[in-house]
This record gives C-alpha cells, structure tokens and sequence, in this order.
C-alpha cells in the first residue's frame, strides 16, 4: 500500500498544482484583457478635447501664413507585425536559385530568436511612456506592474481624422515556466477602441454607401450596408483583370479569421467578390475593412454591423 500510494500520490499532487495553476492563469488572462480595454476606452473617451486643440492649432497656422499649409503627416504608426520569415519570402524572390531558397531557410531558423530581439525593443521604447496609463486600472492582488510589457500600439492622426482607432497590445509574462524545458509562458491582450470625436468622414459623405469610390485602380461597387450578426456579408470591387487582392476584416475582437476572406483574383473583367458569414457574437457598431493588392494599392472602408433581429 505505501508502495503504490508512494506512485500516484506524487502524479495525483501534480494534477492538483495544475488545475490551481490553469484557474489561476484564466483569473490573470481574465484580468490582463479587461485593464487593456479599460484603458483604451478611457483614453479613447477623453481625446476629443485633444482633437479640437489640434485641429484649432492647425487652422490658425494655416492662416496666419496666408497660404494654404502643407499636406499633414500621418500620425498614425503601429508595430511592423513582419516577422523574418515575412520579410525573406517577400525580398528572397528577388535573388537566383538556390540562394532564395538558402534564405528563407536560414530565416526559418532564426525567426524566433529575432522575433524575441523586436518584442524586447518594442517594450523597452513604450514601457516608459505606456505603462504608467495602465496603472490605474491595474487590478489589485492578480497583476504585478513589473511582469506587464507594452508590445504593440495604434496611433490615430488626429489632424486628418484618418484612422480614428486607438489600440493597445500588451503581454504578460507568467511567474512560473513550463516544465522540463524552462522556457517562460507569455500571456497576451489586445483592444482597439474607435475615438469619441464625432463623424470623422471615413465612413463617406452622408452616410452613403460609398459606393463607386476610386482609391487608385480599385473601385469599390458594393459593401454590406449594413452587415447583420450570423448573416453573409458581401464586398466586390472593380480592379485591373488579373489582379490580386486581399480583404481584411477587423472587429471589435481584432482582425478577423472568417472562411472566404483573404486574397482573390479578379476575372477577365477585373470583378472580385469576397462573400463570408459575421459572427453571431461580433460586437454591433462601425468597424473597418481594408482592401490592398499586390502592387501596394489600398482602400480602408468603415462599414456597421447590427444586431440580428
């Protein structure tokens, strides 16, 4: 008897640590998500006193030197989400053969080491300025302020009213380490909140369905109008014949992963029709979808999703 309990008590006790653990890590994984979209929502609540100082400043510049001003620059920047594998097949096509394939090779096997330098990089230069945002909704006794790592952020441009998103993307490194192997288990949480600064335009003139609108060779014919939860929705556009594009989706959740979307090829014609199914859960509101082709043409277009009746 003091055989066999000296057998499965000890696996019997480990089963037990790691049913504490996994409820412990939905608890922080639970608590991570909502001080991310806390925090993006408070700031994303309280800039519209920042956009109309901006946009006052920028009139009476313009003004005041009796010109018209100069195109605004972009204020919007985000993280470049390539990783080394992205950038060997997109600039290894270039090289002859065999040495293309010699790179991606070598970038497989060094993608992880690499992607671990730019998360490091990126923490060291946002930590310090976005860190202390997230304090006040940090909750007390689950999350410790040392372990939580700003890995990713979206900037709005304000003076434009291009891109009125702010995000936020955070990790979270776990106090314990998986075992046998030692490597360290990261936690990660992302939100993205629209601006309450008012209509901004991107959505098209009047609300209208924007329709018929040119943004370089792609034309867009058709959009959901508006998108209903659990119901197929549908976008086609007008491009040269022959040409590849890709449609991206982006909800309240994040970009999203739904069967048919993606890139496709226009027809003799030059039509591509994407047609994919919204989820029951997706959060009602005004969200984006971006439309690029392969030679770097791109078209971002807002469209709303609805509750299903």
């Amino acid at each position: 008897m003091v055989v066999e309990a000296s057998i499965v008590l000890p696996l019997f006790m480990f089963f037990v640590i790691f049913l504490i653990y996994i409820v412990q890590m939905t608890l922080i994984s639970t608590a991570l998500q909502s001080m991310v979209s806390d925090s993006v929502k408070t700031v994303s609540a309280h800039i519209y006193p920042v956009s109309l100082a901006i946009q006052r400043s920028d009139s009476r510049g313009g003004n005041s030197s009796g010109q018209q001003s100069e195109e605004p620059r972009s204020t919007h920047w985000e993280i470049p989400k390539l990783s080394l594998q992205d950038w060997a097949a997109r600039y290894s096509a270039s090289l002859p053969a065999p040495v293309n394939q010699w790179v991606q090779d070598a970038a497989a096997a060094g993608d992880e080491p690499l992607q671990e330098l730019k998360n490091q990089a990126a923490e060291a230069v946002l930590d310090p300025v976005i860190k202390p945002l997230l304090k006040p909704f940090i909750p007390g006794g689950l999350l410790d302020y040392d372990r939580i790592h700003v890995s990713n952020i979206s900037i709005p441009n304000l003076k434009t009213g291009e891109h009125p998103y702010f995000g936020l993307e955070v990790s979270y490194e776990l106090p314990i380490r998986v075992p046998f192997v030692n490597r360290k288990l990261v936690l990660q949480a992302k939100s993205q909140e629209r601006l309450w600064i008012g209509d901004t335009g991107e959505g098209g003139s009047g609300g209208g369905s924007q329709t018929g609108e040119n943004h370089g060779i792609i034309e867009l014919l058709e959009k959901p109008d508006p998108a209903v939860a659990s119901k197929q929705a549908k976008v086609k556009v007008k491009v040269d014949p022959g040409v590849s594009a890709q449609l991206s989706v982006y909800y309240k959740s994040g970009k999203s992963s739904a069967k048919y979307l993606g890139w496709h090829t226009a027809d003799s014609e030059g039509y591509i029709e994407w047609e994919w199914n919204v989820g029951f859960n997706t959060t009602p509101g005004t969200w984006p979808f971006v439309i690029e082709t392969a030679d770097g043409q791109r078209m971002e277009v807002m469209f709303t999703v609805v509750e299903r009746s």
